[in-house]
This record gives C-alpha cells, structure tokens and sequence, in this order.
C-alpha cells in the first residue's frame, strides 16, 4: 500500500513540475523584446531605452542601427521600449519619445 502511495505521489510531483516548466516557458515567449522594422529607402538610427518606468527613466539604453528593407530587435525582455529619432540630451527626446510595447513591431517610414 505504501509503495502505491509513494507512485502516486512521484506522478503527481512530475505532473506538477512540467506544468510550471511549460508556464515558464510561456512566460518566457511573451514579451520577449520589440523590433523595429526599417521600411524606408535610408538607413536609419534610433536611441532607445527600455526597462521600467517612463520613457525618460527608463535604466537601459541602446542605440540600434537598421539598414533599408531589415529590421532589428532589442531584448527589452517583458519591458516596452520607448524610442528616439535624434539623439537624446539629458535623457530628453527633442522630437519626443515614441514606445513600443514588449512583443510588438514598429514600421520605420
């Protein structure tokens, strides 16, 4: 009796663990950075910066180049990404911030 006992619980154990390591996973494949896609005839360059908080406060900064007709991914993890055409002055974008939420594409023109 114990032994069946014992099986029953190792299943249930095994059950368990895949269905976290399967909600992990998932967890993992949403929100897994934004991409910018470049569909112009120029190259272009933008300024972004990702993590929490607004698009001034956000910690994480990254410059991102895309040629004509690519695109090109940053790994904001589950965060959004705000984003800038001209270079930032003291975390202040002139043209103003533009934010992409995490998983999501933004065509460049």
């Amino acid at each position: 009796m114990q032994v069946k006992a014992y099986k029953s619980s190792l299943v249930l154990a095994l059950v368990a663990g895949a269905a976290l390591s399967m909600a992990a996973f998932a967890a993992d494949a949403t929100g897994s950075g934004v991409t910018f896609a470049n569909k112009s005839d120029h190259h272009v360059t933008l300024y972004a910066r990702y993590g929490e908080g607004s698009c001034e406060s956000k910690p994480n900064a990254q410059t991102v180049s895309v040629e004509p007709g690519q695109s090109a991914s940053l790994d904001s993890g589950a965060a959004s990404a705000c984003f800038c055409l001209q270079v930032p002055d003291r975390r202040v974008c002139p043209s103003g911030w533009a934010e992409v939420k995490a998983g999501g594409t933004r065509s460049l023109m």
